[in-house]
């Protein structure tokens, strides 16, 4: 098997503006987005498939 030495930035350790953001602030707004619900999934509607 060979071994393959790589450089990852991960998430959790690189300062913001290396990830392309202006501020910690930007950051935090933008992974909120993410982790929102959606609203078909808070509502409980059902879907209808034909």
């Amino acid at each position: 098997m060979e071994l393959i030495n790589r450089n990852d930035v991960s998430l959790g350790l690189a300062p913001f503006d290396t990830l392309g953001f202006k501020s910690e602030e930007e950051l935090n707004l933008e992974i909120s987005k993410l982790i929102r619900t959606r609203n078909e999934f808070e509502t409980k509607t059902k879907v209808i498939s034909n």
